[in-house]
């Protein structure tokens, strides 16, 4: 035992001094990890998924301050203009597309050095929430917000651990109630490398869909209040429980792997959303018309925009626009139910969203109701 120590003794006064080091190591070790995992501490989350409308907010307070000043009647004047820069005015609802830029963080990843599958739906929080604020300003101010029933996710490959990525999310189309939303996780392709443009495999030929068989169940939740008095058609016969996969699918066949700008898909999601005042349910169509979504302007006509407003805004503002004789009031009262009293045959919100917009949303709708059929047909296995 003696000899042991003895050879050891040489080597006390570097393990001494390495034992005085060691509290500070412990310490960097400390602080690195937690700042490689402060995306998720408590907070951050929030921080993120409300940036957008706090920075809204702070930019309407500084819009306040600025014009307080100005006379009443000006003051209404430049807060309808403010909002009207905020809002879609003339905008295809198919051509809209919202960016969200963030990056596979290592608190988000797996022991696979990949972006974990848990974390999809964390960062969809935040891409949704920016989407909503950008889509649809006019709702939120009268009082409205969106449920999420449901999200469905088809994987095609990983995100690489710390690769920066974006989820571009788009409208995929809407009925009555619902409204389905794709999500488009995506990476920018390295400079060199090589273009491809391949597609994914094409799913199996099924049987066209009638749509009158299609679930149109709600999707429940623990919370009661997404559920809504408003009537919803009841399928003839579920959709075979195997079928939702290959529907989810079929929703990205024939979508390229590349966006058109080259960027790499890595993953398709879609979400079933719906938009409510209180706990009523508010039809989609009137939303977007009412945020100044329309169908394209006729052929040989200048584009609609905000100086070059859709037939129906004008309609809008005489109901919304403090300066044009409305009001808030008014518009929630719309969205709450006054949209019933309004007769079919005068129901500008769906003039507003006719055409080539109305032909490819029923060309497009069936597929997603499958997603959710199929999901209800499984459900009910045991």
């Amino acid at each position: 035992m003696s000899d042991a120590l003895d050879k050891l003794r040489p080597l006390t006064p570097y393990l001494a001094k390495a034992a005085s080091f060691a509290p500070s190591f412990c310490k960097y070790l400390a602080v690195a990890l937690v700042v490689l995992n402060i995306g998720s501490f408590p907070g951050f989350w929030h921080a993120r998924v409300f940036r957008s409308v706090i920075l809204l907010r702070i930019q309407w307070r500084l819009f306040q301050l600025k014009n307080m000043f100005k006379s009443q009647k000006k003051k209404d004047e430049l807060e309808a203009k403010w909002m009207e820069d905020l809002t879609p005015i003339g905008t295809d609802p198919f051509t809209l597309c919202v960016p969200y830029d963030t990056r596979a963080r290592i608190d988000d990843s797996d022991f696979n050095l990949h972006l974990s599958n848990s974390s999809y739906a964390k960062t969809l929080d935040s891409a949704r929430f920016k989407a909503a604020m950008a889509a649809w300003p006019n709702f939120f101010v009268a009082g409205g917000w969106m449920p999420l029933a449901a999200t469905h996710y088809h994987f095609i490959r990983e995100i690489p651990m710390l690769a920066p990525y974006q989820v571009r999310i788009r409208v995929g189309a809407w009925d009555q109630k619902w409204l389905y939303v794709v999500c488009r996780f995506v990476t920018m392709p390295k400079k060199g490398a090589k273009k491809h443009n391949e597609k994914p495999p094409t799913p199996t030929a099924e049987p066209a869909a009638d749509p009158s068989n299609l679930s149109m169940h709600i999707i429940s939740t623990p919370a009661d209040e997404f559920a809504s008095s408003a009537p919803t058609p009841n399928p003839h016969s579920a959709p075979a429980p195997g079928t939702t996969e290959k529907t989810l699918k079929g929703v990205s066949a024939g979508l390229s792997f590349e966006e058109d700008d080259g960027a790499i898909v890595h993953t398709v999601s879609v979400s079933q959303m719906c938009f409510k005042i209180g706990r009523i349910t508010v039809p989609p169509a009137l939303v977007f018309a009412t945020n100044g979504f329309s169908q394209p302007a006729p052929e040989g006509s200048a584009p609609y925009s905000p100086t070059n407003p859709p037939p129906h805004w004008a309609t809008v503002q005489s109901i919304g626009v403090k300066a044009k004789g409305g009001s808030v009031k008014k518009m929630r009262d719309l969205l709450k139910g006054g949209w019933k009293e309004v007769p079919e045959a005068e129901r500008w919100w769906e003039q507003a969203l006719g055409g080539p917009v109305e032909e490819r949303n029923k060309a497009s709708l069936p597929a997603f109701q499958k997603i959710v059929g199929g999901m209800e047909a499984v459900r009910g296995l045991h």
